[in-house]
């Protein structure tokens, strides 16, 4: 979030601008104090009418306008609020919450790059945000959750973000196995569809008997599902507390965040062990998978597809499982890493920003009962590129 340390003005005048932090006017107070929140600018254009505007972090920077804030007036109150995105579109479905936690789409309306609202207000403050809130202090408490369930886990801090929040990963090993999966999650703040499928794949991989028996006697995981904490705390529309793309930093390594998920696989290769599979959650407009090309020399090659394809039996009849193939070697992408560094299949799981949030865990979990299926018919030396 841009936050402007400059004090809370009441402004009563019809063309009142303030560039705060938080902003009051005729008794209805807007406030950006809860981690994700956004709220860069405030106007009043008529009484209970207002525009806040939401700037992004730093520019050039992908137009996903983030948003969040609490509204809290002194009396029963309707108010309409405009809300422009720097010169750019709206991406995201405005939601309301009550209490922080539960969310609910709510009406809006468009005029060109703006986007209208109108709420019910009162004493006690409703939030609305781009999407449902889930923060820092979320991941923290599913992981803690998942320790609670499954004891063997480790959870480990792999090192401090840039403004020194812990990176976390969730780590499952026996010593006998050689083989990981690795997760990755949140490297863009606004995606929260990718994170919600993350928790329900994760879910399904660790705590169903029936897959996590047979997958962990013979791999591992490394899961960081959380890998921008900067950005997500202060609601930002792509980037890390130094402004830059982390998904485009798997070639240049010049972000802390980066380096520690490097460095962590590279510990595991330097004892003789194999990456073998990466998935990395993520959030667009569409559900969509975008994977490596055939011709890119990955082993084994018929992975990839077949994991797909039993994904699409199972789920054909409510989901359209569309796989979009692409090398993009010069920009930094996570996948492209895995697949050039470790020779193996790596997919960016994309979910639609407006996925159905009951179909989000099913396919997620229907994906990793297919993975599970497909990574244990895969022979071990097969996950190695015969040399030609």
């Amino acid at each position: 979030m841009l936050r402007y340390f400059f004090p809370i003005l009441l402004l009563t005048t019809f063309s009142a601008f303030v560039h705060a932090k938080d902003c009051q006017f005729d008794g209805v107070t807007f406030y950006s104090d809860f981690s994700t929140a956004r709220l860069s600018t405030c106007e009043r254009l008529a009484k209970h009418e207002y525009h806040i505007g939401i700037l992004p972090e730093n520019e050039p920077v992908n137009p996903s306008p983030w948003f969040g804030f609490k509204v809290q007036s002194k009396t029963d109150s309707e108010v309409k609020i405009k809300l422009t995105f720097n010169g750019n579109n709206p991406r995201y479905l405005p939601k309301l919450s009550r209490n922080g936690e539960d969310w609910q789409n709510i009406p809006f309306e468009t005029k060109g790059k703006e986007m209208w609202i109108s709420l019910s207000t009162g004493k006690t403050p409703v939030w609305i945000s781009a999407q449902e809130v889930i923060d820092n202090q979320e991941y923290d408490q599913w992981l803690a959750r998942l320790k609670a369930q499954r004891p063997e886990l480790h959870i480990e801090t792999l090192g401090p973000s840039v403004k020194g929040r812990p990176i976390k990963a969730l780590v499952k090993q026996s010593a006998k196995n050689k083989e990981w999966l690795v997760i990755i999650g949140r490297q863009h703040p606004p995606e929260v569809t990718g994170a919600m499928a993350l928790f329900a794949f994760s879910e399904a991989l660790l705590l169903d008997n029936t897959l996590s028996n047979p997958f962990f006697e013979r791999f591992n995981l490394l899961m960081v599902p959380d890998l921008n904490p900067d950005g997500v705390e202060t609601g930002n529309w792509r980037h890390n507390a130094n402004g830059f793309d982390l998904n485009r930093d798997w070639k240049n390594f010049a972000q802390a965040e980066t380096r520690l998920v490097r460095d962590k696989m590279a510990s595991i290769v330097k004892k003789g062990e194999k990456i073998v599979f990466a998935v990395d959650f993520h959030s667009t407009f569409h559900d969509i998978f975008y994977t490596m090309p055939d011709d890119h020399d990955l082993a084994p090659l018929p992975l990839m597809k077949g994991w797909l394809a039993d994904l699409d039996a199972e789920t054909g009849w409510v989901f359209k499982t569309v796989n979009k193939s692409a090398s993009s070697p010069d920009r930094g992408i996570f996948k492209q890493y895995i697949a050039d560094h470790y020779k193996v299949h790596a997919v960016t799981y994309e979910v639609g920003d407006n996925t159905n949030r009951q179909l989000i865990p099913y396919v997620a979990k229907q994906a990793a009962k297919a993975l599970v299926k497909n990574l244990l018919e895969v022979e071990p030396d097969a996950f190695y590129v015969k040399p030609k």
